[in-house]
């Protein structure tokens, strides 16, 4: 056996040598060959690119190469990127030449980093007192991808109105892809202290003539006089008050400043409108000051009476009437009227007027059963006269004012209302 090996050890060793040479020569054409003659394909930029929804995608192309020539003119590029839509997209670099192939691909994903806008209405701060109620001002949120996503804010509050304290509030929007925006606002609750001694002047005019012009009744007012006492406001720091923050603060709700003061006219008549002189409004708009009309809403039209700076009130419908009852101070037609009919009145001056603020008794006549009608109508307080300030312990259905008379003096006017 060992020589019949020995015999033939020179043939395997040539056999060996060819399969060796055999095996070179395959791995140089699979490897080196295959090597120099493949497609080189290199992209420009990043494999993988993140680009924020609706913005432009620009494609950075990439460079083909075969034996170092430059071939990119032969390449193919396929694919798509639609950036209004959030996802992953690719595109495809393909080459064909001289019978090879060979293609790459570059991952493009549209993404959306950008937080939602989350608006907070009203103020970042509010005072509120123990057991009145909270309202928020409310809230919106808007995302660049999303759009309307209000529905989805989440409001993480522990507000105890009942509890002396300060509260955060925090609303948080929180987008499809993510993103969160948050915003706080504070309530404090605090313990009322109210101030009763505080004392507003409300005054109380009627009729208004200009130069050229005569009004022959002891409340008529000359606006030369009424510009002098606007200015004196305007000028001394003074609060002109609307209807509505008077109210508030006969109930606690509010304080207003030392220097405050409440103007209310009554009737509607000459110079009070649009149509019959036109004489208040356009001095209230100039000096920026406050007034209350008390409108006889069955006599004159509401639409003569239209400015932001004076709130129209109810002075009734139509029962504004001396002398219509016997026996009864000044005749005040409302003070000898039915129930039923007093009240029918009532409310339909409010659905004109649209508001149940206050009211104004005609002729500053009043008894017990007109205030239960005024309280049944809805109304939060109602004026008479009596020459003296009002404080909030004052009557809310008797609340005094100061009836300005024609021979008014500058110093009388500010007796008044310091």
């Amino acid at each position: 056996m060992k020589t019949i090996l020995h015999k033939y050890k020179w043939c395997w060793l040539v056999v060996g040598l060819i399969v060796l040479v055999a095996g070179g020569y395959i791995v140089y054409q699979t490897l080196y060959l295959d090597y120099i003659n493949k497609i080189e394909i290199t992209l420009n930029g990043e494999k993988e690119i993140q680009v924020e929804v609706f913005s432009e995608y620009k494609d950075e192309g990439a460079k083909a190469t075969f034996r170092k020539k430059d071939i990119t003119n032969q390449m193919k590029i396929n694919g798509d990127v639609d950036t209004s839509k959030i996802g992953e997209y690719n595109i495809t670099y393909e080459v064909v030449y001289k019978h090879k192939k060979n293609s790459e691909k570059r991952k493009i994903i549209v993404v959306d980093k950008i937080v939602p806008e989350l608006t907070l209405s009203g103020e970042d701060k509010y005072t509120i007192y123990i057991g009145e109620s909270w309202e928020d001002p409310g809230y919106s949120a808007v995302d660049n991808y999303d759009g309307d996503i209000t529905d989805k804010v989440v409001v993480d509050s522990t507000l105890d109105t009942n509890t002396e304290g300060t509260y955060t509030i925090t609303y948080t929007a929180t987008d499809t892809s993510g993103n969160v925006t948050t915003k706080q606002r504070e309530v404090e609750v605090k313990k009322k202290v109210l101030i009763t001694s505080q004392g507003i002047a409300v005054l109380n005019y009627h009729f208004f003539y200009g130069e050229g012009e005569s009004c022959n009744e002891s409340i008529c007012l000359s606006t030369t006089k009424f510009e002098e006492q606007l200015k004196y406001l305007k000028d001394n720091g003074y609060k002109t008050l609307t209807m509505d923050e008077f109210v508030r603060w006969m109930y606690g709700q509010i304080e207003l400043p030392e220097k405050s003061v409440l103007l209310t006219i009554d009737d509607g008549a000459m110079g009070t409108g649009a149509h019959n002189g036109n004489k208040l409004i356009p001095l209230l708009e100039k000096y920026e000051a406050h007034a209350t009309l008390f409108l006889i809403t069955g006599w004159w039209d509401i639409n003569n009476y239209k400015s932001d700076y004076l709130d129209v009130e109810s002075h009734t419908h139509d029962m504004h009437n001396e002398g219509f009852c016997s026996g009864v101070t000044r005749g005040a037609r409302m003070l000898c009227s039915t129930h039923d009919v007093a009240l029918a009145d009532l409310k339909q001056s409010a659905i004109i007027t649209g508001s149940t603020n206050a009211f104004c008794y005609p002729f500053y006549a009043y008894n017990d059963s007109a205030i239960n009608i005024v309280k049944e109508a809805g109304f939060k307080v109602a004026f008479a006269g009596g020459g003296y300030k009002a404080t909030r312990n004052s009557n809310k259905y008797a609340i005094p004012r100061y009836p300005i008379q024609s021979n008014i003096s500058l110093n009388t006017f500010i007796n008044y209302i310091s």
